[in-house]
């Protein structure tokens, strides 16, 4: 940005306002009344308003440790004010301008959103909430940690998007940024192998994980990068590289000039600017959206020399076992030495531990010219073999110049190591209520972390065998989204024995995460075997005498639990024939295979208050071997109120081979209330 953009008036208040401004055109940080805040490394300043509320400028305040000549530069530019970087949002195809009104150059004659919050410091981030009809928009700008120093350098830069309206909206984003490198303003854009110095438009696979500009390597005034993934990140769907004169007066898309200068028209002097774009996409009532990106100082590890070498690559990168991760290493080879270099090459050098995705770590640059700069990347990847710190180092070499040397050195986190331990009873035992205790009984997992990563998406998943199963209230797989290393999470469950099968039960727990190798263990219950049990179901009810002016209909079931090798029974039920009378008696479940009804089959004779010899056999079927099955179902109608058991006094179950099994045999009970009763 140069202080031409600045527009004048022919006025004594304008002659003293460019002159505070011309005093701050070597690049140092203007001064400001607006919001902001710093740190040690950067300043963040918000044009507090009315006139381009929530327009930002970044500054370095100490910039790169190792440097001083980077010491309270410009990476975005600002006047005392800032104006000329703006960010615009798209809703159903009309395009907004975020902040407040402005007759500048930048947005002018775009319609403008509602400011609901104006810019507003609350610790280290400066929040400033607009209104664009139903859609808000949140702007959060505060420190983040770059990848590539490990510091809080770079400017977090967010937008939070929510639908506040009753019905589906296309929104986008586009933030537009006034890039300068202290008093540098056309210093080449450097994206992946692209030393980019004209209009440029990437998306896709060409997008970088980050972009780096600087005007030197071997005296680099500022070195200023743009993050567009890594955590929190959320890439955007294309990025432009432009003058900024062109997105000063174009809010959204335009016919983009490939290739064109970044000069701006009728001018001398280059104006490089970035656009970054979130294309428009539905966004439902009541949802939310976050775009972010960071920009702030550039990780560049520097060997000035006639050959200059730059390397720069993720101060830290995770290995996984479950996926190949691989990292850009880039090296920028500059000859510094006044004449032409030839037969020059760059070499990149790994340690164990680390590798190339594909190809040669040698590559050719062949003749470099006097003051050229080439850049190489390479794809790396953790092989698991080292952890913690290594050094990557890089080296060039010339027929005619002296060689040089780069190293760089990054941390390779060794991932989530996963301990396991699973807790539960060793056996249960059988109450004289012929009930297993403790029934259920609690499964635990205690899952510990001893790597160095965080154990991301951690996922405890219980296995069960037939004749174990989990209560309602707890699902097999349980989730915990970080795991810090050296922390701990149980994971617990209930489980509940059925009564069949019996015997030695093994459980299995496994547990999972992003980037970790999976760990199961085992634990054995013993579950004994219960005496199987006859029992009317419900064991007790209470019932109208009348249901909708009618006598009232009690279904009444038999039940078998468990049943161990069932092959049939012959069952006489008795009750109260004042307060029930039997209408019909239908087959259950033991009684049908595959759709198909077992014979013989009888519903037993009705007289006296007790229906006879209820009889099913299992003839043509397997023997049944389940938790619980249904033998038949008695449907009563109420003859009048009162009291009535209903009870199994004659009952014969039979196992393999048509012998004879012991039961318990628990009855039911019916309470017919009258109508006064009821009241």
């Amino acid at each position: 940005m140069t202080p031409q953009k600045l527009s004048c008036r022919c006025s004594l208040v304008a002659v003293i306002f460019l002159a505070s401004v011309f005093a701050a055109a070597g690049g140092e940080t203007p001064p400001s009344t607006g919001v902001k805040i710093s740190n040690e490394f950067l300043r963040i300043r918000v044009n507090p308003g009315p006139k381009e509320a929530g327009r930002f400028a970044v500054d370095t305040t100490g910039g790169d440790p190792s440097r001083q000549a980077d010491d309270d530069k410009v990476l975005i530019y600002g006047s005392r004010e800032p104006w000329t970087s703006y960010t615009t949002v798209v809703v159903e195809g009309e395009t907004f301008l975020f902040g407040g009104t402005t007759t500048r150059r930048a947005g002018r004659d775009v319609a403008t959103g509602t400011i609901v919050q104006p810019p507003l410091a609350k610790g280290e981030t400066i929040v400033c909430v607009a209104r664009m009809g139903e859609i808000e928009v949140k702007q959060e700008l505060g420190f983040a940690r770059s990848p590539t120093t490990r510091v809080k350098d770079a400017a977090r830069i967010v937008y939070y998007v929510t639908n506040r309206g009753d019905s589906p909206q296309k929104v986008g984003l586009r933030i537009a940024l006034d890039t300068m490198l202290g008093t540098n303003d056309g210093a080449p854009l450097r994206a992946g192998k692209k030393a980019i110095s004209t209009a440029t438009r990437l998306l896709g696979t060409d997008l970088p994980d980050y972009w780096q500009a600087f005007d030197s390597l071997s005296e680099p005034a500022v070195i200023a990068q743009g993050t567009l993934r890594g955590n929190g990140l959320t890439p955007p769907d294309r990025l432009e590289m432009i003058d900024w004169g062109t997105l000063a007066d174009e809010a959204w898309d335009f016919d983009f000039p490939s290739g064109a200068s970044f000069t701006r028209r009728g001018e001398q002097e280059q104006d490089t600017a970035v656009a970054l774009y979130w294309d428009p996409a539905p966004l439902k009532p009541g949802e939310s959206r976050t775009y972010a990106t960071l920009y702030g100082i550039g990780g560049v590890t520097l060997s000035p020399a006639q050959l200059s070498l730059g390397m720069t690559a993720p101060a830290e990168v995770d290995y996984a076992y479950d996926e190949a991760r691989t990292f850009p290493v880039v090296v920028y080879l500059q000859n510094a030495g006044g004449f032409d270099s030839r037969r020059t090459t760059c070499s990149l050098e790994l340690p164990r531990g680390l590798k190339l995705e594909q190809g040669e770590t040698e590559a050719a640059a062949g003749l470099l010219k006097a003051g050229e700069t080439r850049q190489f990347i390479w794809k790396v990847m953790p092989t698991g073999e080292a952890s913690g710190p290594l050094k990557i180092g890089a080296s060039a070499t010339s027929e005619n110049l002296e060689p040089n040397r780069v190293e760089r050195e990054i941390i390779v986190n060794s991932p989530p190591q996963l301990d396991l331990v699973l807790i539960a009873p060793n056996s249960l035992s059988v109450t004289s209520e012929n009930r297993y205790s403790p029934n259920p009984f609690i499964v635990e997992a205690a899952v510990a972390n001893r790597g160095a990563q965080t154990g991301k998406n951690l996922v405890a998943a219980l296995s069960l065998p037939d004749g174990l199963k989990l209560t309602e209230a707890s699902p097999a797989a349980q989730v915990c989204e970080r795991l810090e290393p050296g922390g701990k999470q149980s994971f617990k469950w209930m489980a509940r024995a059925l009564g069949m099968p019996t015997g030695e039960m093994e459980i299995w727990v496994r547990a999972t995460a992003a980037g970790a190798r999976p760990v199961q263990a085992s634990h054995r219950v013993s579950v004994p075997e219960l005496t199987p049990e006859l029992r009317v179901y419900p064991a007790d009810q209470i019932v109208p005498e009348f249901t909708d002016e009618m006598p009232t209909l009690v279904p009444m079931a038999v039940k078998l639990a468990p049943a161990r090798e069932f092959s049939g029974c012959m069952l006489s039920v008795s009750y109260d024939p004042a307060v029930l009378e039997p209408l019909y008696v239908s087959r259950g479940e033991a009684f049908v295979e595959g759709g198909r009804l077992l014979s013989p089959w009888s519903a037993g004779r009705m007289r006296n208050g007790r229906i006879a010899n209820i009889l099913g056999e299992r003839r043509e079927a397997p023997l049944l071997n389940a938790p619980e099955t249904m033998l038949f179902t008695i449907v009563f109608i109420v003859k009048g109120p009162g009291e009535s058991a209903v009870s199994l006094d004659s009952s014969l179950v039979f196992g393999a081979e048509g012998k004879e099994t012991d039961c318990r045999v628990l009855e039911g009970r019916v309470i017919v209330q009258s109508e006064e009763e009821m009241k």
